[in-house]
């Protein structure tokens, strides 16, 4: 099977691609202008019936900037690149068996919904641009493609692992390590209490490519893939002192896409996990890598 990963430089791209196998490299995305990056897809779509040579295949779709505080006229010119994909395989749907998964956002989806833990019957309530662009991503794969292939959105949540863009106003995890490593306070814009699913990203990794592997007829599936385990902010912190022995420096403070984040963002997984990493043996991993990259020069 030949597999297209998209945002492979991404932190669930690189997971996926040591996961996928084969693959279908077609060349770089000028991710910098959206309209430049639809045009290419567009194009790269069109070359992956030559490279499937018949047989079967699937894209991942693993792109993406935005953050719960990109601003709205920027958070949804991403649905531009995906359009091109979306584009290119409807003109020239190779001829094997394929499939195509959109990584969504269970935290940007569900944002404003009631009631946790949610589920793939929950309806969607984003509360920010981000949780916007997500749904409208999911909506245009489903317009375009979700009456002649599987179409899998794959709804995932907070995402962990070595390796994290620390540029983003994400990856709680990774930004608790570096001020644990360097006494710079990390900023909190939230209450201690705020509860997410944290999964390591090869675990989820893991879990998409398995999903891929049932076979399907035609048609949207939405899927949540999620550890099942909901964790505060204040376990969080509590859990990276234990593990490097000292106190990581914290700065709590406001911030506007706090408005944007809900309390509660416990889910029901819908997919199982053929293995979930225990937190604390995730977080020591996010530490230790982050360590050695310092010792080697700044990390971004």
């Amino acid at each position: 099977m030949i597999t297209w990963v998209i945002g492979a430089g991404g932190l669930l791209g690189r997971a996926l691609v040591r996961h996928a196998g084969q693959l279908y490299q077609p060349g770089p995305v000028p991710w910098h202008d959206p309209n430049q990056a639809q045009e290419t897809l567009r194009l790269q779509a069109r070359g992956l019936e030559a490279a499937a040579q018949g047989g079967p295949w699937r894209v991942m779709w693993a792109a993406g900037a935005a953050t719960t505080s990109t601003p709205r006229e920027i958070a949804l010119k991403e649905v531009l690149p995906l359009q091109g994909l979306l584009q290119g395989l409807r003109s020239a749907l190779p001829r094997g068996s394929g499939v195509l998964f959109l990584a969504s956002s269970a935290g940007g989806v569900y944002a404003g919904a009631a009631s946790p833990p949610f589920t793939t019957i929950t309806p969607p309530a984003p509360l920010s641009p981000y949780g916007e662009l997500k749904l409208a991503q999911e909506q245009a794969a489903v317009g375009a493609l979700g009456d002649v292939l599987p179409l899998v959105m794959g709804r995932v949540s907070n995402l962990y692992g070595p390796g994290q863009n620390l540029d983003k106003l994400q990856g709680l995890i990774s930004h608790l390590a570096r001020a644990s490593i360097t006494r710079q306070p990390v900023n909190i814009f939230v209450p201690l209490d705020t509860t997410r699913d944290y999964i390591l990203v090869d675990d989820a990794a893991s879990a998409i490519v398995r999903c891929l592997n049932q076979k399907r007829a035609p048609g949207p599936y939405t899927e949540i893939i999620a550890s099942g385990r909901g964790t505060t902010i204040g376990q969080l912190i509590r859990t990276m002192n234990e593990i490097t022995k000292r106190k990581v420096p914290v700065a709590l403070g406001t911030h506007a896409s706090a408005s944007a984040q809900a309390p509660d963002l416990r889910l029901t997984p819908s997919i199982p996990l053929s293995q979930i990493t225990p937190l604390p043996v995730g977080m020591k991993a996010v530490h230790d890598d982050l360590l050695a990259r310092l010792q080697r020069g700044p990390v971004h």
